[in-house]
This record gives structure tokens, sequence and C-alpha cells, in this order.
């Protein structure tokens, strides 16, 4: 039999050592869960921006433009960059070069807070914007077609240089794809 003390005492040491193989593995580890954790960010904010990126796209494609036998006829009314899309005011399916896919340019910019909802438009970042968005149409010439140009991007500069595009190339209803 062993003495009280002596058992004791081996139960002391055991538990330093337990502690102490415990601190070990949890240095290994703790280093592929902080990636883990900066790969997960970095996805999600992938996969927002592209969402928005569709959807403005998709926004874009609903406007007005169709062929009638008097000429194309496209939306030159609707603003994209409000809290409610589709309102009246803006540019609509006006052609605008690149130059907005190359630096904010009023009112083909908006910003978006980490769920993608809308918080203002223009150059300036506001407070709490997570994502920008930029768009661009430009007219092709052949049939009335417009090629539309979607950017969206996260602000966050941990994530990187990440930007997730949308392009579509929107010809007049009626008329065929050239």
């Amino acid at each position: 039999m062993v003495p009280w003390r002596c058992a004791r005492g081996s139960s002391l040491l055991e538990a330093v050592i337990a502690a102490a193989l415990l601190a070990t593995v949890l240095t290994g580890v703790l280093p592929l869960v902080t990636t883990a954790v900066a790969g997960t960010t970095a996805a999600r904010a992938d996969l927002v921006a592209a969402y928005l990126a569709r959807q403005r796209l998709a926004q874009l494609q609903a406007l007005t433009h169709a062929s009638l036998p008097s000429g194309v006829i496209a939306d030159d009314r609707s603003r994209l960059d409000e809290a409610e899309v589709f309102t009246p005011g803006g540019p609509g399916l006006q052609p605008t070069g690149l130059t907005p896919l190359q630096a904010p340019t009023a009112p083909w910019v908006d910003w978006l807070d980490e769920h993608g909802a809308w918080l203002a438009s223009g150059t300036q970042v506001p407070p709490g914007a997570r994502f920008s968005r930029r768009w661009g149409i430009v007219a092709t010439g052949a049939e009335g077609c417009l090629r539309l140009w979607v950017e969206a991007a996260p602000l966050a500069p941990s994530i990187g240089d990440r930007v997730s595009r949308a392009v579509g190339l929107q010809c007049p209803w009626g008329t065929e794809v050239p």
C-alpha cells in the first residue's frame, strides 16, 4: 500500500505533466485555428462581394431596354444609387464608359455594410461601409447592345485586393444577340 502523502504528490506531478502536454498541443493548434478563421473571413467577403456584383447586374438588366419599330428604347431615368432601387432621377442605362470602374464616380458607386445593405452613394466612404460596388455601361454599337460591368470589393485591408466582377451583354428585347 502507497502512503497517502506519496499518492498525493504523484497526482500533482501527473497534473503538471498533463498541463504541459495540453499547452504544447494548443500551441501547435492555435496557428491552425487563426489561419482557418482568416480563411473563413476572406471566403465570406468573397461570397458577399460576388453576390453584390450579381445583384447589381440583375438590377441593370431589369431596366427597360427594348427594340421597337421606332428604334431602341432604353431606360435613361432610373436611379440605382439609392436605398430603394429604380427611383426616378438617375442616369438609367446611359453609357458611362469604363471610368466609373477605375475610380469611385458618382452616381455609379455605392457603399454597403457588412451584410450588403446600402449605406450611401458618392465618392466619400461613409462610416460603417464594408463593401464598395461600382458599375459601368459601355455601348457596343451592335444592334443597340450594351455591355454591363459591375465590380464589388470588400474594403477591409486585411482581406487583400479582392474584387468580384459580373459582366453581361444587354441587347434590346426583341433583337438577336450578335
